[in-house]
């Protein structure tokens, strides 16, 4: 029974002295927070541009002669989002509200356009391409060939260079177009033959915008 005792009371010292000595396991240290990452810049790129054409403006005041009674008001807009680097696309709208020899006309133009740039972003040189419908009514004859007015598509391709000042641009261009034309009478007899409305061939651009 004293051996049992001994035995047992041996067993708790040496059990005892065990797990004094032993030290409670350390976590290991945490790892350093990583610095936060920068902020993507193409998310801070700027993705839109909103311009007017005041090349077609300048045509219109140009054209509008007190003495001939003629009277031209131009109002040529256009937008374009960056969907991916290098690739746009857009609206073009043109609007001629004209009064010659005291006979109410009115051009309309509206196009889809679609355009490569040779940097990422809205800059430097592009190459651009566009597809829409214009319509010429002259004296509210809804577009008449017999009066001069005309329906039809319209398809350009143009090619720039875009110069950007911080949120605003300057863009040069020079386009060919094709489209549907007045005929010989009408609007064309008041301008002495040809449509003014929708020039054909080589057509120069001169847009003011800002990016947003």
């Amino acid at each position: 029974m004293k051996k049992i005792l001994c035995f047992t009371i041996l067993n708790c010292l040496v059990f005892g002295t065990v797990f004094a000595q032993a030290k409670p396991a350390t976590p290991p240290p945490a790892a350093p927070a990583k610095p936060a990452q920068p902020a993507n810049s193409s998310s801070n790129e700027q993705k839109n541009a909103l311009a007017i054409d005041t090349f077609q403006m300048l045509k219109g005041f140009v054209a509008s002669d007190s003495d001939s009674k003629t009277f031209m008001f131009i109002n040529a807009l256009s937008y374009e989002r960056l969907i991916v680097p290098h690739f746009s696309i857009g609206g073009d709208t043109d609007l001629w509200f004209m009064k010659v020899s005291n006979v109410p006309c009115f051009y309309f133009s509206m196009a889809v356009e679609g355009r490569y740039y040779t940097q990422a972003s809205f800059d430097k040189f592009f190459l651009g391409t566009t597809l829409g419908i214009n319509l010429l009514s002259i004296d509210g004859e809804k577009a008449e060939p017999a009066y001069g007015g005309f329906f039809g598509l319209i398809i350009s391709l143009k090619a720039g260079y875009k110069i950007t000042i911080k949120n605003m641009y300057i863009e040069p261009s020079l386009a060919y177009v094709l489209s549907k034309s007045g005929g010989f009478g009408g609007l064309s007899a008041l301008f002495g033959g040809g449509s003014i409305a929708t020039p054909l061939g080589w057509n120069p651009g001169l847009r003011f915008g800002f990016q947003f």
